[in-house]
């Protein structure tokens, strides 16, 4: 038997999440069926995973210590954890998740508390793992923060219980600034407030045509996912997604305008396809732009990919969690090559 006190930041979360991160070796149908049995309990009674931990709750688990360890830890013989050989398993694969981690370069960082990290997401890297040999903004993430940890080993078997990773994401070929969580709490509080559209969103892009003056777009969204394109219409279309933008242009030169623009929704490839929709396509953008401006900017200036930039994040006031980031401004340098192109 194994009982676990619930702390101040596991506290907010469901407990079928709680046990998975735990347990997090375990299918979730064997979480479920131990649920149902009784073999893991909440403060006691029989639960059903969907309530809600405060701080103090007990999670008891009427598991064997191997049957346990197995399902925490990974491995057969985890009750040896503490021996030699357990030590050097988890050494090896926490060498390999640092090394994968560096092959991500480029990324900067902007921000670090203990629950939060704003960093720059050069394009050309994804946010997270599309294929199993894909490395990505989360593998980068591990691997800087066993490089700065005290304990590497401790933290590195912390990540069977909660796994740093970004919260929001940008398309590969977008750069910019993204939100990453170092611990439940930073996941906790900025998943809430990216689903709740708190934390303001600003992109500088590069867009064909010279735009006289701002606005705001506002309209319907579908995805086909067979070609992973989107669609855009200013008329409803049923079991679509309603988007809206508010932008304004920045500085013209050759034929170009650079536009600031704040997503009030976070749609998939939403300015991509706005902007196309507008009569101004991002420069650059091989799917919804303009072909004969992207051979002209491709030999011209070698650009391959939208140049389309998450260039500004502002928080809201915030007590408590992650206060450290309340009304926070975040900007990060927006690329030379966005005004050189306007110099032809």
């Amino acid at each position: 038997m194994k009982e676990i006190e619930v702390v101040k930041g596991e506290d907010g979360q469901r407990l079928d999440k709680f046990i998975k991160r735990k347990l997090s070796y375990a299918p979730a149908s064997f979480v479920y069926k131990m649920l149902r049995k009784k073999n893991i309990t909440l403060n006691g009674k029989k639960a059903d995973g969907s309530e809600l931990l405060s701080p103090g709750d007990r999670v008891t688990f009427f598991l064997s210590d191997q049957t346990f360890d197995k399902f925490h830890l990974g491995r057969e013989d985890a009750s040896e954890e503490a021996g030699e050989s357990g030590d050097e398993t988890d050494r090896r694969a926490m060498e390999e998740m640092l090394a994968e981690g560096k092959k991500a370069g480029g990324i900067e960082v902007l921000y670090e508390d203990r629950d939060v990290l704003l960093v720059v997401k050069p394009a050309g890297i994804l946010s997270q793992k599309a294929a199993p040999g894909d490395v990505s903004v989360n593998e980068w993430l591990l691997s800087h923060l066993l490089e700065k940890a005290e304990d590497p080993l401790a933290l590195y078997r912390s990540f069977r219980e909660f796994r740093p990773s970004v919260c929001n994401r940008l398309d590969r070929n977008t750069g910019g600034i993204l939100i990453c969580a170092a611990s439940l709490t930073g996941s906790r509080v900025m998943t809430g407030l990216i689903r709740e559209r708190k934390i303001r969103k600003f992109y500088r892009m590069v867009v064909v045509g010279e735009m006289e003056e701002g606005g705001r777009i506002e309209g319907w969204i579908s995805k086909d996912y067979a070609s992973n394109k989107v669609t855009f219409s200013t008329e409803r279309i049923p079991d679509a997604d309603f988007s809206r933008t508010i932008y304004k242009p920045l500085r013209k030169g050759n034929g170009l305008t650079l536009v600031e623009a704040e997503l009030i929704t976070g749609r998939s490839h939403q300015l991509r396809v706005q902007f196309a929709h507008l009569g101004f396509p991002i420069a650059g953008d091989p799917k919804y732009g303009d072909r004969e401006r992207m051979r002209f900017l491709s030999d011209r200036f070698h650009i391959r990919r939208q140049l389309l930039y998450c260039c500004r994040l502002e928080f809201p006031p915030l007590e408590g969690d992650c206060s450290a980031l309340s009304g926070r401004k975040t900007e990060a340098p927006l690329p030379a090559l966005y005004t050189r192109v306007l110099k032809g």
